[in-house]
């Protein structure tokens, strides 16, 4: 499996592209199993924050596209990490139709403003809850459907882990899993396996309607073992809060051809590691990561990280106006070494034009790539000899493209 990674503007804009392993990598075409998630788009216009006079910016370089609508494909979600303008957007949010598949997953803040907005259909705008540990209903899980009636179900997670007493509230971060339906490619021992329903895929969910009639939420209460929520959505399909599919498997063809099993080999299960995500612009410290981290990505053997997207450059304001505003490399190298990320990809590092009477005060350190890979190397090795493969640290240009192999 991969994650194709496309950089949309010079600031924060991303788009994720998970696929299954045997997707060709020259191949356009999204297969079954495969998902896409845009991050905090803003492809034009300016963004103000309180007031034009107070802090007003725009862009310096050209966005890859001007609107959502020249989106090949809409991607299956859209999250919202904060409600500032910068990632929450209104003018690119909304070059989206109102009846658009797509949905929106926001921040509790950014949520609020984008329903005051009226733009949106209220079923394709759905609340992160912040992340804890011990309570329920705080990871959203999306199942990806199996090939066939007898493989296994995909799944997509998603987090919103915060930082308790942070005035600012830019200090949170998006973790994201994914691990692809399993298939011949996926899987080690003897299952049955159909390998004609393996090799035409079900086809995609009928219409809007009935998807979100087949994926009503069931009504029993989510055990502590199972602390996630769950939303309908026509595509993909939503699991409830205790991971059961909304609809029964389809009952096998009678005629479809199986292939026995053989009954000396073991069963089948899914041997591919999850792809890890975490995406985290301005920063947050390791010990609020931490819960995360344990209780969610271990447990689930997504560890260490695929991917991190950290700002590599520093920010502070004067502490009457929130202080420490991007953690820059310092926080970052602390994370990619926490997590053993295998990869750290520079976000939020953009040169705005800003005008406005807060712009005054701001104080900004930049890292260079070199710099940013000789503090990781001091913090991976040990007496002058790294511990681990060390962390790759890259920078994307606009309208560049990276992909990560599982």
């Amino acid at each position: 499996m991969s994650l194709t990674v496309e950089k949309l503007n010079d600031d924060t804009t991303f788009l994720f592209s998970f696929a299954p392993s045997f997707t060709p990598k020259s191949t356009k075409r999204k297969l079954p199993g495969a998902f896409t998630i845009l991050l905090d788009p803003w492809l034009s216009g300016e963004t103000s924050i309180v007031h034009p006079v107070f802090q007003l910016a725009s862009h310096t370089s050209e966005c890859a596209i001007k609107s959502l609508a020249e989106l090949q494909d809409h991607p299956d979600v859209i999250i919202i990490s904060q409600e500032k303008p910068d990632h929450c957007h209104r003018e690119t949010l909304c070059s989206l139709p109102k009846t658009t598949r797509t949905r929106i997953l926001a921040t509790p803040a950014a949520a609020k403003t984008i329903r005051s907005w009226k733009h949106f259909h209220p079923e394709t705008l759905h609340v992160m809850a912040p992340y804890y540990p011990d309570k329920p209903g705080v990871v959203t899980r999306i199942r990806l459907e199996p090939y066939t009636s007898s493989s296994s179900a995909g799944e997509i997670t998603i987090a919103n882990i915060v930082t308790k007493y942070d005035l600012t509230k830019l200090h949170n971060a998006i973790g994201i899993t994914y691990r692809p339906p399993g298939s011949l490619l996926s899987a080690v021992g003897g299952e049955t396996v159909n390998l004609i329903e393996l090799s035409r895929p079900a086809t995609s969910p009928g219409p809007l309607h009935k998807a979100r009639s087949a994926a009503k939420l069931s009504t029993n209460a989510p055990t502590p073992q199972t602390r996630h929520r769950a939303f309908s959505a026509p595509r993909p399909n939503f699991l409830d809060p205790l991971g059961r599919s909304p609809t029964p498997n389809p009952t096998p063809s009678p005629t479809n051809h199986r292939i026995p099993c053989n009954p000396s080999l073991p069963a089948r299960r899914h041997k591919e590691q999850p792809l890890s995500v975490l995406y985290t612009p301005h920063g947050l410290s390791l010990p609020a990561l931490q819960p995360y981290l344990t209780h969610h990505l271990s447990r689930i053997g997504a560890l260490p990280l695929t991917a991190l997207f950290h700002c590599l450059n520093s920010e502070e304001n004067p502490l009457f106006l929130g202080g420490l505003v991007a953690r820059g490399a310092p926080g970052g190298v602390e994370i990619a070494a926490g997590s053993g990320a295998r990869y750290w990809v520079g976000a939020h590092d953009e040169a705005k034009a800003l005008s406005g009477v807060a712009t005054r005060w701001i104080r900004s350190r930049g890292y260079g790539l070199e710099e940013v890979r000789g503090m990781l190397w001091e913090r991976e090795s040990v007496g002058g000899v790294r511990r681990r493969e060390g962390t790759v640290v890259r920078v994307l240009g606009v309208g560049e493209r990276m992909r990560i192999d599982g």
